[in-house]
């Protein structure tokens, strides 16, 4: 029948278009998340004491994923994309990254590692968090995820002002997501 064809096309028709169909890009996420790691990162190398940066993160990282979650959901809803299942994909994976970071804190008691190599694994654990948001949620990440990796590294190697170059490289990359905005997608063919 000329109609089942039809309508069968119709269904894929529909289907690749809703498949494609993704939450929104938000610009302010990035840009926010530049500024507060940029400022949280450059502390270390210039807080006379280094509980100071550990309080900063105590405040901005909720505040941060709060304001992440916020924007999101409010960006979602303006654009129709009504993806409950991806935002808490997205809430679960940054949780998870929290909780291992916190989880490290073990590490630290124990003795088995210094509060400089604390804040060294934090950012190895972003880099990590980074990457598998790109691989499985928003390809756009990965390259967050390769400059965190490259930020780790240099959170470890370079004498001096390793981590204000850290938070620096990492805010160029988040910095640069934000002003390109929302990938542009190509019409079905």
């Amino acid at each position: 029948m000329p109609n089942n064809r039809k309508l069968k096309e119709d269904i894929a028709y529909v289907r690749a278009v809703t498949e494609r169909a993704t939450a929104p890009t938000v610009p302010a996420i990035h840009l926010l998340w530049a500024v507060l790691g940029f400022c949280g990162f450059a502390m270390v190398d210039f807080a006379d004491n280094l509980q100071w940066v550990g309080i900063y993160w105590c405040l901005a990282a909720p505040i941060g994923y709060a304001l992440s979650a916020w924007l999101g959901r409010r960006a979602s809803r303006a654009a129709g994309v009504a993806n409950r299942e991806l935002g808490v994909r997205h809430g679960l994976n940054w949780l998870g990254f929290m909780a291992a970071g916190v989880l490290g804190l073990a590490l630290v008691r124990a003795g088995h590692l210094t509060w400089q190599g604390f804040g060294s694994l934090w950012v190895l654990l972003l880099a990590l968090t980074y990457f598998q948001v790109g691989l499985h949620l928003e390809r756009r990440m990965l390259p967050v995820g390769l400059t965190a990796a490259g930020a780790y590294l240099m959170t470890i190697w370079i004498p001096g002002f390793g981590w204000t170059a850290a938070g620096l490289a990492l805010a160029a990359v988040l910095a640069f997501l934000g002003f390109i905005g929302e990938p542009r997608h190509e019409a079905a063919q």
